[in-house]
């Protein structure tokens, strides 16, 4: 729970850090040279999303389930978690491959389940399930309209409504671990607890979508590692509808 805690902390920080930055660089640099318009469709926060289809929904769905990005990040996961297990946890938890692997296949059973309900749930109940960024410009209100996108989301009409399908995927991947994981964690409260880590995980990954365009800006000035990573698409907003 404090290793989602401190997540959840660094993104917002960050998140308002970059808006904060982007704002300033605005309102004291020349405008930039327009892009050709294949990439502001891909990259700008603030195009039109359409109506989200059925085919989209799917795609939502698949990329970040069994893309590279989701096989890769729950190694890391599970890293953290055996690094800092806690004090009654089972041996077979906390020590060797055959405890990385637990946890591994538990971080991919979470969120496999969590992706696989919310897609379901969007699908029955036309709920879009992607992220709409803030039409504002202070970084500050960007923030909160993130973190409250996790509650409350557009239709595919585009009406806003309470975010059902974010809700019953956090809960999918919480009581997924009720069904293996080892007794004192295998209860409701715990179950409570690893939903709300699901749902600020959401809630990071929107802040991530609101504000990956400046940072990504950000790593390419800075010449990071980050900003010539080849498929950008897994951590900003894709605006384009098949």
């Amino acid at each position: 729970m404090r290793l989602y805690t401190r997540t959840f902390s660094i993104a917002v920080l960050l998140s308002a850090a970059m808006g904060f930055t982007s704002a300033q660089e605005s309102t004291n640099t020349p405008p930039e040279a327009p892009q050709p318009a294949a990439n502001s469709k891909a990259f700008d926060p603030n195009a039109a999303l359409g109506q989200q289809t059925l085919h989209g929904k799917f795609m939502e769905y698949t990329v970040p389930t069994f893309g590279p990005l989701a096989l890769v990040s729950p190694a890391f996961t599970a890293g953290f978690h055996m690094a800092s297990p806690p004090s009654d946890y089972p041996r077979e938890w906390r020590q060797g491959a055959e405890a990385f692997g637990r946890n591994y296949a538990d971080e991919l059973a979470r969120t496999t389940s969590k992706q696989t309900a919310r897609f379901l749930v969007g699908a029955l109940l036309r709920e879009d399930l992607r992220y709409h960024p803030s039409k504002s410009k202070n970084a500050f209100a960007r923030t909160g309209h993130a973190v409250l996108f996790t509650f409350f989301d557009k239709s595919d009409s585009g009406h806003t409504q309470l975010a059902l399908a974010n809700l019953t995927g956090a809960a999918a991947g919480g009581y997924v671990g009720n069904a293996y994981l080892p007794h004192g964690y295998n209860d409701v409260t715990h179950a409570d607890i690893r939903g709300g880590e699901m749902l600020g995980g959401i809630a990071a990954g929107n802040l991530l979508h609101e504000f990956g365009p400046e940072i990504y800006r950000f790593c390419k000035r800075a010449h990071l590692p980050l900003a010539r990573i080849p498929h950008r698409e897994w951590w900003t907003p894709l605006t384009k509808q098949p």
